[in-house]
This record gives C-alpha cells, structure tokens and sequence, in this order.
C-alpha cells in the first residue's frame, strides 16, 4: 500500500502533471515492483458547465473519494462541455480539492471547441495532453486523441506516438504500464493501427479509455480495453469507475454515488479470455499510395491548408513550424519555430507570407528567407484563416475581433470588437462588404472600407455549438448562403441581412463553395452528397445532387472549385472530384485522416492537407481511380 505521506505531498503540490509526480522523492522511494493493491478513482465524460447537474455530481464524488480508501484518481477527458476558459477554470478549482494523487488527459470536448487553441488546458494541468503518471509501481501514460479545433474523427498526433515510445523506453525496469486514452482505440481514431502497433511493441497490454458514457469491456486488437462510465448516465445514475489492481488481475467495479461498488468485470490485465473473445472492430481501410501524390509527409501532425508564392509552398505543424517548401527542389527552404500548435492556414502578399499563432499573435515573414518582418500581438490564439485581398488581410486577431491588416508591415487599419467567440472560417468579400461568423451564435456584416457593423444575424439559438463559428460565407446575386452545425441552408440579403430563405430539408453542416460565376452554391450533407443551390432562386432550389458514396461524414473541409471540377473531402481521407454537371470522375482515398483545405497551385494542380501530416497533389482529376469498397 502507498504510505499516506505521498498524499499529503501530493496536495502540496497541487495537480501531479507527469514531470512533477515522478520526479519527488517520494514517488522513488516506491520503487518499481507494482505494489500488491492499487486502488484508483477513474473518472471520465464528467461534462462540467458552472452550475449544470454534474458540476454538483462532481462536488459530492470529490468528497465520497477524499474520505474512501482510493490510491490515485485518474481523468478520461471530456472534463467540459466547450473546453471553454471558463469552464476549465471552475473544474479544475474542483479537481485540485482532492487529496489524492490525480492526472487528466483531455478528451474531445476540450480540444474541438477550444478557445484558446489549449493554452488554457496546457496552463491549468501543466501539460497539453500528453501525461506520464507514476503511481505505486504503475507507469500510466496518457494521449489526447483529438480532433483538434474542427469538426473531423479523433486521431493522435505522430509526436504523441513517438512521445509514448521515448517514455516506455525509459520505464523503470518492473514497471507496469498502462495507456491512457480518452478515445477508444477503435475507428474512432483515424490512425487506429498506428496506436495499436505503438502499443504491442511496447508491450502495453491495457488501455483506459471514455467517449461513450458507460462501463464496458473492449478488444482493441488484443489489447483489453476499459470504457469507463459518465459521471451522469442517463438521467438517475451518478457515479463512476473503480478499478483495483492486484498483481496481474484488474477487478472493474461501478461506484455509483452512495452506494457500495459493484463488481461488474474481474480479469487478467492482459491477454484475458473474456476480452480475446469480443469482437474487434473491423479492419481500418488504408490509405491507397497510388491516389494523387502524397508530396509531404510531416513528423506532426498539420492543421492548415497551404498557400503559394510561384513554386515555393507554405504550410505550418502542430508543433508550431511555418516551412517554406520549393516544389521544385523538394527541399525545405526555411523555416521558423513559434510556440503552440499553429491552426491558422499561410498567406501571403508583396514579399510577406503571414500565419496567425496559438501564443505569438499575427506574424510577418520575409517570403524569401523567412526573416522576421512583423509582429502584432493578439489577445488570444488566432486559429482563423485569413482573406488577402491585394496588399490587405482580413482575419480575427484574436478572440472577439475582426480586422482588416496591411500586410507588408502589420499595420491594422481597422479593428472590429465584437465581444467575444472565436472567428475560425475565412472571412468572404462581396460588394463593399466582408461576411463572416463567430462561435458567439451570430454572423455578421462589416463594411469593407471601414470595418463599420452593417448588420448581424443569429439562427436563433443560444446553443454555441450550433454558431456558424467555422462556416465559409458565399456571397453571390447580393445574397450571402451559409451552412451552420444547425444544419440548415440560410440564404440571407447581403444589403440588409433579411432572411429570404432557411431550409432544413438535408443534413448540411459547414463545408461550402460557389461556382466561379456565382449561379450555383455547393454544400456537402453529412450523408455524403454534393449539393448545388441556384443562387438566384426566391426559394431553396436544388439543381444538382452527387453521391459520393462516403455516407457519415462531418468535415468542415470547404469545397474547392477550380474550372468545371469540384473538389472535396471528407473525415477519412477520401478525396472526391465532380464536375459541374454532377457527374462523379474522381474518387480517391490518399490519406486516412480529415482534410484541411484545397488550394490551387500556379501550375494548375490541386493540393489538399490531411490532420495526419500529409500534403498531396491532385492533378485536376485525370488520375481517376474507384473508391474502394
């Protein structure tokens, strides 16, 4: 049993972050044979919003743990609902309140909607998703699994797996170690056979994971899998999981609150009969190599599209590197470090390619040999893609504002506050005025010329997650068309902002383009279509459907028009091309994540960006190929 001392040095200490647990003293004093009883408070999918249902849920486990007989707590992720600041703030005020050892990883609902791209996570529990917890003898290594800042399936990130091999290689010899996840390690994750493979060759046969609220006993290809439950399941069951470790065997127990724990698992921690005997999830279709030319393929994961200046392509990592890359050469040209994820795609204009960063603000660059030529701070990560319109940009600065920058030397020639809620799609221009939407629940208009309110509108819900916070205005016939997470198709007067039409007749969200000469407004349904809207209609009118044979998908990836082909994609890595006549010529899959954007590079082509690092050309749709099945 752990000696009572380590608790009350633990609660000193505040929250044990990984570096900080294993490096007292008194965890060493452990030693590395795992120890006879470890009993551990698992608690995940707590879903706290300041004064909703569990955050008193939460309160009351806190108490019932502080006076039982636990060893350690452990945190699945999904703490919040938005991962917002202030959501954060009020549930770790809880978490530090006990006098146990405790660590957390984040889980989908603190890395999608973030509204400081992390910072607030990394800042509160001393790391930003990645967490080595050493408790009697147990080496429990925990991952974020994403999605990052947009709609698109969970995936962990290549440092994240290389990071998990650094740490079992420097185990100490007898530990046991666990993985930590707050997906499960199923289809969930795009790179589910990556994970898996980084697991059996660590000799990790046991892997704590959440997501889907209640208590369950998964194969994860051989690995035994435990689910925990939510903190509130369904609407009269409160409480969460125990686990106690005795040796090789794992007993998993329901703890609701008030009760005694039920027992409803007791097994081997590896290799159990009764896991082998479940059902694995089925085998995860890879990418197909031959489909378009994967040109880059990064140590990091990516998170923007790219830009162009002539032959020299700019893209940026999730570990924060802006690169200029020559496709000609091959060869990275240069490349410059910030701090922090980077969400914000490269643009540039007259010699200056700008990215907007998690913690450094707006950045200038020389386009040439990356030296530095500006910088503006921001009061927040900016995470939005920016609109270059000849020497100006136009972006969110920040949470709460849009403005409108020279980009030769980072001055901002007007700044619009509008509260609060990031602005994370591309603004879009038409006739004097800039469009675009916030996760504050509103779209607005702003005149052009002097960042002046025209108008603004909302769906009507308070709902933040419904806020047309990622969509891509398009303006065309004076009329701006958007899809939101409400999903519904809204046509809007660009004058006025009057409603003309709002249709929920299919299952749009997010991803949108307009034809080159404005008659037609794509979306992509969450069925898999391709929807073209006749933009001059007084009514919702549907002039073409393409199935691309996907079904489920919610990428906000924006469709891309070039010419006569369409472009798009969805969460899986499958690229689709139609033409305008709705004809299907092209369907490919050349990577196994969620898309970023599509750009068109000087010579024609069509380069596209996946959350897993690659960065693959498309030729227009010559390079046809069948979907597989």
């Amino acid at each position: 049993m752990i000696h009572r001392p380590i608790f009350v040095r633990s609660v000193l200490l505040g929250p044990i972050a990984a570096a900080v647990f294993a490096a007292t003293p008194l965890t060493a004093a452990l030693g590395t044979t795992p120890c006879d009883t470890l009993r551990i408070a698992f608690l995940t999918d707590i879903h706290v919003t300041p004064g909703n249902r569990q955050d008193s849920l939460l309160r009351v486990a806190i108490d019932e743990i502080n006076t039982a007989d636990y060893d350690a707590v452990i945190f699945g992720g999904d703490l919040t609902n938005m991962g917002s600041d202030r959501e954060l703030e009020n549930v770790h005020a809880q978490m530090v309140r006990l006098n146990r050892p405790w660590c957390t990883v984040s889980g989908n609902h603190e890395t999608t909607w973030s509204e400081s791209a992390g910072a607030t996570f990394r800042r509160l529990f001393s790391h930003d998703g990645r967490v080595a917890f050493r408790i009697g003898g147990y080496l429990f290594l925990g991952y974020a699994s994403g999605p990052y800042m947009k709609m698109a399936d969970g995936g962990i990130r290549a440092e994240d797996l290389a990071w998990i091999e650094r740490e079992v290689a420097a185990a100490r010899p007898g530990e046991r170690i666990v993985s930590l996840c707050h997906y499960p390690l199923t289809d969930d994750l795009t790179n589910r056979p990556a994970i898996v493979e980084v697991l059996r060759r660590s000799g990790i046969g046991l892997s704590l994971c959440g997501h889907y609220h209640r208590l369950d006993l998964r194969n994860f290809d051989g690995i035994t899998g435990v689910q925990g439950r939510a903190l509130l399941q369904g609407e009269e069951s409160f409480g969460y999981t125990r686990l106690e470790f005795y040796g090789d065997s794992l007993r998993i127990a329901e703890k609701r609150l008030g009760e005694a724990p039920r027992t409803v698992y007791t097994l081997r921690q590896e290799a159990d009969p009764q896991v082998l005997a479940l059902p694995c999830a089925p085998a995860t279709e890879q990418p197909d190599e031959s489909a378009g030319r994967t040109v880059i393929r990064e140590a990091a994961s990516v998170f923007t599209g790219v830009d162009f200046a002539g032959d020299t392509l700019f893209y940026a990592t999730s570990q924060g590197v802006l690169k200029a890359y020559d496709t000609r050469s091959g060869e990275t040209v240069w490349q410059r470090e910030t701090n922090g994820a980077i969400y914000s795609t490269p643009c540039h204009s007259g010699g200056v390619v700008v990215v907007g960063t998690a913690t450094e603000g707006l950045r200038g660059y020389d386009i040439a040999t990356g030296a530095d030529r500006w910088r503006l701070p921001a009061r927040g990560p900016v995470i939005g893609d920016g609109l270059v319109d000849g020497e100006m940009l136009y972006i969110g600065p920040g949470d709460g504002s849009m403005a409108k920058i020279s980009i030769a030397d980072g001055r901002i020639v007007w700044r619009f506050d509008y509260g609060e809620g990031q602005a994370q799609g591309r603004p879009t221009l038409g006739g004097g005025k800039l469009v675009f939407g916030a996760w504050d629940t509103h779209l607005y208009c702003l005149d052009a010329e002097r960042g002046e309110l025209c108008w603004k509108w909302s769906n009507g819900s308070s709902q933040r997650l419904l806020s047309p916070g990622h969509v891509v205005p398009r303006i065309a016939n004076g009329r701006v068309f958007i899809v939101a997470p409400d999903r519904y198709v809204t046509c809007l007067d660009l004058e006025s902002g009057r409603e003309i039409w709002r249709v929920k007749q299919r299952r749009a969200r997010e991803s949108t383009g307009i034809s080159p000469d404005g008659r037609i407004f794509y979306f992509k349904t969450m069925d898999g279509e391709l929807v073209g809207i006749d933009t001059s209609a007084e009514t919702y009118r549907e002039v073409q459907i393409t199935d691309t044979g996907w079904g489920y998908d919610h990428n906000s990836c924006p469709v891309a028009v070039y010419g006569d082909l369409i472009y798009l994609a969805n969460r899986t890595g499958r690229v689709a091309v139609v033409q305008a006549d709705g004809t299907l010529v092209q369907g490919i899959k050349p990577a196994s994540s969620a898309a970023n954007d599509f750009r068109q590079a000087p010579d024609g082509s069509v380069w596209v960006t996946f959350a897993e690092g690659s960065i693959v050309r498309l030729e227009n749709g010559s390079n046809k190929t069948d979907f597989a099945d």
